[in-house]
């Protein structure tokens, strides 16, 4: 026998064995659907799989884009905390020269939760088959908002280092020396997404923290006038999550009428949600 003959009667075999072997894969393959299918384990089975399979990370941030027909948009409609001017300074005056809102901007869409609730008494007489509930007053939670912020250029960097410095600032009341001693934190707004939505809800800030991950880059930034050369390390991605409480006067709910609320008139002049 020749070496030719030799060379094609492997290959010949080999084919074979390929051909055998693909027929044994559909084989299982085929076996497999009709196990998941008969047994309706497929959700599980897609669950393991994404518990097995290689992790993707966290999904990318998305800018804050709208989309709007008819009337004309006024005010910008991404979602903002309005801060009282007195508490932008230093690294925070960044925020004014940046936007022009006294506010901190959240470049990204975040991520909010809304609670509002109406709380009842249990009535439980002796001898009863059911419970009797008894309005006792109605409330809206705290809101909760969680943000992406990121650095790519010194401006960015100093824009994430001034939010910063404001939201630590207003969770401080002023104590000790200075203007009106022993006053409380500020009261900010929140606002956005339009008239029925958030629309200068004033709030306090009642807690506020931040991520300094690990696996990112940082910038080095120092505040937009710097006479004494500081600088701080800011990181390329960090996430706000801020805690706002509604602070609504004591007027602004005496005179609430929930015809007007049902309406929208609370909420379009006093923000009220």
């Amino acid at each position: 026998m020749s070496n030719e003959d030799v060379t094609l009667q492997k290959q010949g075999t080999e084919t074979g064995q390929g051909r055998g072997s693909d027929a044994l894969t559909r084989f299982g393959k085929n076996l497999v659907d009709n196990f998941v299918e008969g047994t309706g384990l497929g959700g599980a089975i897609n669950r393991l799989k994404g518990l097995t399979s290689k992790p993707q990370g966290p999904a990318p941030a998305r800018k804050q884009a709208f989309s709007f027909t008819g009337a004309k948009l006024g005010e910008d409609p991404r979602i903002k905390i309005k801060i009282p001017p007195k508490y932008l300074n230093g690294p925070a005056i960044h925020l004014r020269k940046a936007e022009d809102t006294n506010a901190v901007v959240f470049p990204y869409t975040p991520q909010i939760v809304v609670q509002t609730r109406a709380n009842y008494n249990a009535l439980n007489p002796t001898h009863s088959n059911y419970t009797f509930y008894a309005y006792q007053n109605s409330a809206l939670d705290a809101i909760s908002i969680v943000g992406t912020f990121t650095a790519q250029n010194i401006d960015e960097a100093r824009y994430m280092m001034g939010a910063i410095h404001a939201l630590r600032a207003v969770t401080k009341m002023n104590f000790g020396g200075g203007s009106d001693a022993g006053a409380p934190p500020p009261v900010c707004r929140l606002s956005g997404y339009g008239t029925y939505q958030f629309n200068d809800l004033p709030v306090v800030i009642s807690s506020f923290f931040y991520t300094l991950n690990e696996d990112v880059d940082y910038i080095v930034a120092d505040p937009a006038s710097n006479p004494n050369n500081d600088y701080t390390a800011m990181p390329t991605r960090a996430e706000f999550t801020i805690e706002c409480l509604p602070a609504f006067s004591r007027k602004d709910q005496a005179q609430f009428n929930i015809e007007d609320f049902i309406k929208g008139d609370l909420t379009s002049t006093k923000g009220m949600i």
